[in-house]
């Protein structure tokens, strides 16, 4: 299939947006949205910005209390570099420096940015593929960011789509493997690999994954197949995905949404699971994969019947039929939240400023209105007028 270079649009509109750091949404239920036109067939390789783009960034205003978030991350201390380590923030704090460097040129911020990205070479050595999920993703927008397009950062960023490191479960070395299963680690790292794809201009490989990206999201035409750790909570134990099929209902029971491996650690009563945070943590993959596939074409945010928003729709259902805040208290993940709500027109509980996540973060920077697109064509969500109930 052919795919032609675009041009990327040009500067969006400069209006101020400012978000009070003590705002949140009150109402949590998904409006009505009007589609968006569907992509065109063939995907265009992005010209940059992967995540954003010069122009966007340009068009971006280095002011309120999202900025202030971002740019405190920026000069703080950055960390100390770990890939294998699943817990390290220094990804997502170097990406917070490599944004304020490219939108305010300063020369100090550009310089520790490169030089925290070299720091992070080497240091996945040992790591399970888990890790890398976690904390790759953030590199390689910062990359892309910064334009870095050969060189050592390139190609041992590059080399991710490639080579071996030890399995989640066993000590196997494996390659990088394509949405395998349903779970939280197949979509943290199928974000790295969408993200990777766009960055080196590997398209190809690109639609091989958007194929993974499908089947978690509940479409059955994905040839990709994948496993599952729980039937219990799929709608079709035969034929498992990741979020569970709109309007799904199993022993009487809603499953419309749900992400069926990681509520499997909830327990198997699919009427009234036990508390788990896994499904959020799944998110931080699916949401950022979402957008990174949705900007470089493919109807990402559409998918499997509005999956993603589904997803989240669901777990605000949890909290609201079992009095458990936790299920969605408007802080955890609050960076994927602000993008779904951008993305569907939806008023889901977010807590501002987002600030750093665990794979990403300042998205209430980067993607607010005026701000990067989350789509290649993004006509701003439409509501019927209707308050959410």
């Amino acid at each position: 299939m052919t795919r032609k270079e675009v041009l990327l649009a040009g500067a969006l509109g400069a209006a101020f947006y400012f978000l009070r750091p003590e705002a949140i949404s009150r109402e949590a239920v998904p409006v009505e949205v009007a589609k968006p036109p569907a992509p065109p067939a063939t995907v265009h390789r992005p010209t940059g910005g992967l995540w954003i783009s010069p122009a966007e960034l340009a068009a971006l205003p280095p002011s309120g209390s999202a900025w202030s978030a971002l740019l405190e991350a920026a000069e703080g201390d950055l960390g100390t570099p770990n890939v294998a380590d699943q817990d390290s923030s220094h990804d997502v704090a170097t990406l917070a420096c490599a944004l304020a460097a490219a939108r305010t040129e300063r020369r100090d911020l550009r310089m520790k940015s490169l030089n925290a990205l070299m720091s992070a070479i080497g240091t996945e050595e040992e790591a399970r593929w888990l890790a890398i999920g976690r904390n790759l993703g953030a590199y390689v927008i910062a990359a892309d960011v910064l334009d870095v397009r050969s060189g050592p950062i390139y190609e041992w960023l590059a080399s991710f789509l490639t080579r071996t490191l030890r399995a989640n479960n066993t000590d196997e070395q494996i390659t990088v493997a394509n949405w395998p299963t349903g779970s939280n680690a197949s979509a943290q790292v199928g974000f790295v690999t969408a993200a990777l794809c766009v960055y080196t201009g590997d398209l190809d490989r690109l639609a091989t994954f958007w194929d993974g990206f499908r089947r978690y999201c509940g479409d059955r035409t994905s040839p990709v197949a994948q496993t599952s750790n729980s039937d219990a909570w799929q709608v079709t134990p035969s034929d498992p995905v990741g979020i569970q099929d709109r309007g799904a209902v199993k022993n009487g029971c809603r499953l419309d949404g749900a992400i069926g491996n990681d509520m499997s650690r909830g327990g198997d009563n699919v009427c009234s699971p036990l508390y788990t945070q896994y499904p959020w943590v799944g998110l931080e993959g699916a949401v950022p994969a979402a957008l990174v596939f949705a900007r470089a074409g493919y109807p990402a945010w559409d998918v499997g019947g509005d999956a993603i928003r589904r997803a989240l729709g669901y777990l605000w259902f949890l909290r609201q039929t079992s009095g458990n805040e936790d299920w969605f208290d408007g802080d955890r993940s609050n960076e994927c939240i602000f993008l779904v709500n951008r993305a569907y027109g939806t008023r889901f509980p977010c807590v501002l400023p987002v600030g750093g996540g665990r794979t990403f973060g300042y998205s209430d920077w980067t993607h607010a209105p005026g701000g990067a697109a989350l789509r290649r064509k993004h006509p701003e969500p439409r509501t019927n007028g209707a308050a959410a109930t």
